[in-house]
């Protein structure tokens, strides 16, 4: 009887461990993500928009058929052809090339800016978070003033203070950037710090710094990065409509508002000059929305069934 009872023990245990192995591999949490991201249709045509966009900065130069700084009057307001598909602008100046080279500028500057605001922001507001306090309340009445103005006003007093040129845009963008930045770093930062590996840090000693940086940080970055990835074309259509007010980045350099802005006196005759950059702003930022959508999703588990 004995040995009956032994001999089902084992048999148990062999059927168990076969089940064991049997059962597939735990699925990354990169592939995870990947895999929820891919079914997000229109996000997968953001990232394609945003891929496109930057192959276009990277490769202007061998992309554009023309010099975009070259002039000649003697073939000024040309209509599209085969040779100018654009045509050419006031001055003679090939729109499909300044179109492709106004690419690097924005991106250059929706870049800049936002990784200057992300910085600054998130650092605020890890601080915030984390000592609460006083230095909580100082540093948050500061984002709220910040907020109580539109950020596209905020950004024109400050680069018509500073003057035109792309430095001074990204600071500008950047300055307007902050507060959003701050406010989700901190509420995450508030949510993180309760965790028990953070309690449990605090009772060995472990620095404040070391414990912001090195746990607190990395496990709320990710609400952060979609905000970052919205905010590009957010800040791509800021400086768009900071070059066409005259504040932002003037001719002759290639940027699509100060293009939109020459244009616009041509509407009747040549509106392709007007079309053709705002178009390209649409698709911009269309793209990055689309693609910080799809983040939001494939990071958050609670809208992971919906669109």
């Amino acid at each position: 009887m004995i040995w009956r009872t032994a001999e089902k023990r084992m048999t148990s245990t062999v059927e168990y461990v076969a089940t064991i192995e049997e059962v597939p591999p735990r699925r990354s949490e990169w592939r995870r993500l990947v895999r929820v991201f891919w079914r997000r249709k229109l996000a997968v045509v953001g990232l394609v928009i945003v891929l496109a966009l930057i192959v276009v900065a990277i490769f202007g130069p061998l992309i554009a058929p023309y010099d975009p700084y070259k002039t000649n009057i003697g073939n000024k307001l040309a209509p599209p052809s085969s040779e100018h598909w654009f045509g050419t602008d006031a001055v003679g100046r090939d729109t499909l090339s300044r179109v492709v080279y106004g690419a690097r500028t924005s991106l250059v500057v929706a870049l800049g800016a936002v990784l200057l605001g992300a910085v600054i922001g998130q650092l605020l507001g890890l601080l915030a978070g984390f000592f609460g306090g006083w230095v909580s309340h100082v540093i948050m009445r500061l984002i709220d003033a910040l907020m109580s103005i539109p950020m596209i006003v905020l950004a024109l007093v400050i680069s018509s203070v500073l003057g035109g040129g792309i430095k001074n845009v990204i600071i500008a963008l950047a300055i307007g950037g902050i507060p959003g930045q701050c406010r989700m770093m901190c509420a995450q930062t508030m949510s993180v710090k309760e965790n028990d590996y953070v309690l449990a840090g605090r009772t060995m000693g472990v620095s404040n710094w070391r414990i912001m940086l090195r746990h607190i940080y990395p496990n709320a970055f990710a609400p952060c990065l979609v905000i970052m990835t919205v905010s590009l074309g957010a800040t791509i259509l800021a400086e768009a409509g900071l070059s066409f007010l005259g504040a932002g980045i003037n001719a002759p350099a290639a940027a699509w508002g100060s293009m939109i802005k020459d244009g616009y006196k041509y509407l009747l005759t040549n509106p392709v000059l007007s079309i053709a950059p705002g178009v390209f702003i649409m698709l911009a930022v269309f793209g990055f929305n689309m693609f910080g959508d799809g983040l939001r999703d494939a990071l958050d588990p609670r809208l992971r069934g919906t669109l």
